[in-house]
C-alpha cells in the first residue's frame, strides 16, 4: 500500500528518450502519462509547469546536456518541488555522479522518489544505498553497451564499411528506395553522386590554385547546396574538407583505415590541403566577403602605409568610376587612384613578370615525397596505437618497446611536417606562371589578387600631373623576393 502523502507535497515529473532523431515525443509521452497515473496513486499533485521532459537526451555522457534536468534540479533547489516521478530510475541517472548531486540536494530539501516500481526516501541511508548500487549498474550497463558499440564501429570501419549514421555526406549517397526508421530515405554513401563529386574536386583545386575560402565558399553557393538542401557556410564547408571520408579514409578513435567510396582526393592531397587549411585559420581566423576589386586591402598608401579601400568616383559623368583611395582620415598625404586605370597598368606588369625566365629563382621549393612519407607515418601510428588496444589480447607484446616506436613516430611526423609547410606562394606562382591576358581574365579575381600580392608591393604616390590618362611614375611595384 503507498504511503500517504502530506499536504505540502508538491511533484514534478522527469521524461527522457535517449534517442529521438526524428523528434517523436511518442515515448516520452508514453512515460509522462504513466507517471501521471503513478502520481494518481500516491495522491501527489502535479503542477503542468513542473513536468520535465529530455527527448533524444543521453544521461551516460559526461559532456551531455539535460536542459530539462537542470530546470528541474533549479525548482528543487527553490523549493518549487519536493518530489520526483520518473517511469524508471534509468530514465532519471545512468551515472554516479547525476544520483549524488541529486542526494546532495536532498540533504537540504526533504525529497522524495518514486518510479512504476515503487518509492524512495532520499533521506532515507537504506534507500540511498539501493539508490547507489542500481546507477553503479546503470552506469556498467551503459559502458557495455558503449564498448560493443565501439568495437562494432572498429570493425566496420576494418571493412571499408561507414560509421554510425547521421545526414547524407555531401558527394556521396545513391537512394537505395528504402525508408529507416526515422522515415527518411536511405541512401548507400560508398556510392559516388558524379556531380557532386565534381564540384568538390574543384573546390579543392581551386583552394589550392590559391583562391580564397570566401571566394570558393561563394562559389560553392553559385554551384550546389548542402546535402540537406541548404545554403553553404564556411564551417560547414571546411568540415567538409577536412573529413578523412574525402581522401576515401574512415577516422575511428584517431585510427584511420580505408574505405569502400570512391576518393575525391589522395591522402597526399589531402595532407596538403588540411596544412592549406591550418595556415588560412592562423593568418585569417574569419571568412571575409568575396573579393570585387584587385587591389583593394595590397595598395598602399605611400604616405601613412595603409592598404587602401575603393569609393565612387562621383560626378555627373562618372557615375560608374571608382577609386582606390587612403581611408585614414589622419592621414597627411592622403592619395587616391582610378581603379580600372590601376589595375590594368599593374595586371599588365603582372603578366610581364610571369612570362620572365627567372620568375621562380629564389623561390623555396619543396620535395613532393614528403607528404607520402607523412602519410606512410601516419599509418604507421595508427598501426602502433591499435597495437596497444591489443595488448590485453597479447600479453607477450612488450608495451615499452610499442611506446618508444611511438614515440619516435610522432617526432617523425612533427619534423616531417616541419619540413611540408605548405608554401602557398610557391603552389600559385607555378601555376600562373606564362599565363596570358585571356588566361588571367578567366581567373577568379582573388586569385589575381594573390598573385600580384606574391609578385609585388603596390605603393600609391602622389600624381606628378593632372588631367586624363594614367601616370606611371605614381605607382611604385616593388618585387617581392621571399
Amino acid at each position: 500500500m503507498p504511503p500517504s502523502a502530506d499536504d505540502t507535497t508538491r511533484a514534478g515529473i522527469y521524461c527522457r528518450l535517449s534517442y529521438a532523431p526524428d523528434g517523436s515525443l511518442e515515448k516520452v509521452e508514453r512515460q509522462e502519462a504513466d507517471c501521471r497515473q503513478q502520481a494518481a496513486r500516491l495522491g501527489w499533485p502535479v503542477d503542468d509547469d513542473h513536468v520535465y521532459s529530455d527527448n533524444s537526451r543521453s544521461a551516460w555522457q559526461r559532456t551531455r546536456k539535460r536542459p530539462q534536468w537542470d530546470r528541474m534540479l533549479a525548482d528543487i533547489e527553490a523549493g518549487d518541488i519536493n518530489a520526483i516521478i520518473v517511469y524508471h530510475g534509468d530514465r532519471l541517472v545512468r551515472q554516479p555522479w547525476d544520483l549524488e548531486l541529486l542526494l546532495k540536494l536532498a540533504d537540504t530539501r526533504h525529497l522524495r522518489l518514486a518510479s512504476v516500481s515503487g518509492v524512495r526516501d532520499l533521506m532515507s541511508e537504506d534507500d540511498r544505498f539501493v539508490l547507489r548500487i542500481e546507477a553503479a549498474q546503470a552506469c556498467r550497463a551503459s559502458a557495455d553497451t558503449s564498448r560493443r558499440v565501439k568495437r562494432g564501429w572498429r570493425a566496420r570501419a576494418e571493412a571499408g564499411k561507414p560509421v554510425g549514421g547521421g545526414k547524407r555526406p555531401f558527394g556521396w549517397g545513391i537512394p537505395t528506395d528504402r525508408i529507416g526508421r526515422t522515415g527518411r530515405p536511405i541512401y548507400d554513401i560508398t556510392k559516388a553522386v558524379p556531380g557532386e563529386h565534381a564540384i568538390l574536386r574543384e573546390a579543392v583545386e581551386r583552394l589550392m590554385a590559391g583562391q580564397s575560402q570566401g571566394g570558393v565558399l561563394a562559389w560553392m553557393n553559385t554551384v550546389s547546396t548542402t546535402s540537406q538542401g541548404k545554403k553553404w557556410s564556411g564551417q560547414a564547408l571546411k568540415h567538409l574538407l577536412k573529413s578523412p571520408r574525402l581522401a576515401g579514409l574512415i577516422d575511428v578513435a584517431g585510427q584511420l583505415y580505408e574505405a569502400q567510396w570512391p576518393a575525391v582526393v589522395t591522402p597526399e592531397e589531402w595532407e596538403d590541403l588540411k596544412l592549406l587549411l591550418k595556415e588560412k585559420e592562423d593568418s585569417i581566423p574569419y571568412y571575409g566577403r568575396e573579393r570585387r576589386y584587385l587591389l583593394s586591402g595590397i595598395a598602399e598608401c605611400c604616405s601613412c602605409g595603409g592598404f587602401m579601400r575603393t569609393k565612387p568616383s562621383g560626378g555627373r559623368n562618372r557615375k560608374t568610376s571608382r577609386l582606390y583611395y587612403c581611408w585614414d582620415l589622419t592621414c597627411t598625404g592622403r592619395v587616391a587612384r582610378n581603379v580600372e586605370h590601376l589595375d590594368t597598368y599593374v595586371t599588365l606588369r603582372a603578366l610581364r613578370r610571369l612570362s620572365e625566365p627567372d620568375l621562380m629563382e629564389g623561390v623555396v621549393t619543396q620535395d613532393p615525397r614528403v607528404a607520402a612519407e607523412i602519410v606512410a607515418l601516419e599509418r604507421r601510428r595508427a598501426e602502433l596505437k591499435a597495437a596497444f588496444s591489443k595488448l590485453a589480447d597479447h600479453p607477450d607484446i612488450d608495451p615499452m618497446v610499442l611506446a618508444e616506436q611511438l614515440t619516435r613516430v610522432n617526432g617523425r611526423i612533427t619534423e616531417a611536417r616541419a619540413r611540408r609547410t605548405s608554401n602557398e606562394r610557391e603552389r600559385l606562382l607555378l601555376r600562373m606562371q606564362g599565363m596570358t591576358r585571356e588566361q588571367w581574365d578567366e581567373t577568379p579575381i582573388d586569385v589575381r589578387s594573390s598573385t600580384v600580392r606574391a609578385l609585388f608591393r603596390v605603393i600609391i604616390l602622389p600624381a606628378t600631373w593632372r588631367g586624363p590618362g594614367f601616370d606611371p611614375d605614381s605607382v611604385q611595384l616593388i618585387p617581392v623576393t621571399a
